[in-house]
């Protein structure tokens, strides 16, 4: 089934202290860039990245199969929407990662759908959780055309593919 290849895992005690001040980090650097190029997505440069990271790992090594990871360069990408920016599309993550993972900083009662062959989900996360899934996992994130709904993409590069990873899902 389609939801069993999404893990879902609330990190919100583990995030407590620095939630704000990410937001706080999306808001200001997306005002910064040209966002007539980047819209809704764009690299957040902060300092909790690899803290962000660490945590990802964790609940992926303990929930996936056996993986190594590829390279550290480590991005930590916002996808911010609100009244200005709310261009959304189906995408997967085939080409950049292994293993995808968004956090939900402000959710706004904002979900994602998922779709999978002939299968299509929407989940409804709340503050704090954290989605693992593959990256041939196709996914339409709901935005916010009002107030700013903020998710962090994280991503792992693996040596194994994702097939491979997510195997006794798939």
């Amino acid at each position: 089934m389609l939801k069993d290849l999404i893990i879902k895992h609330n990190i919100s005690e583990q995030i407590k202290e620095i939630k704000e001040p990410l937001m706080k980090q999306c808001l200001e650097q997306r005002h910064t860039l040209d966002t007539a190029k980047t819209g809704n997505t764009f690299v957040v440069e902060s300092k909790y990245t690899n803290f962000l990271y660490n945590i990802f790992y964790q609940i992926s090594n303990m929930n996936l199969n056996k993986f190594n990871i590829r390279d550290l360069n480590f991005k930590l990408w916002c996808y911010l929407t609100d009244e200005k920016f709310h261009d959304q599309a189906w995408h997967n993550h085939v080409n950049t990662t292994t293993i995808n993972s968004v956090l939900y900083l402000k959710t706004q009662n904002k979900g994602i759908f998922f779709r999978h062959q002939d299968e299509e989900i929407h989940i409804i996360p709340e503050e704090g959780d954290m989605l693992i899934f593959p990256s041939f996992l196709y996914h339409l994130p709901e935005v916010s055309k009002t107030k700013p709904r903020i998710t962090l993409n994280l991503e792992l590069r693996c040596t194994e593919p994702a097939e491979r990873i997510f195997k006794k899902w798939n």
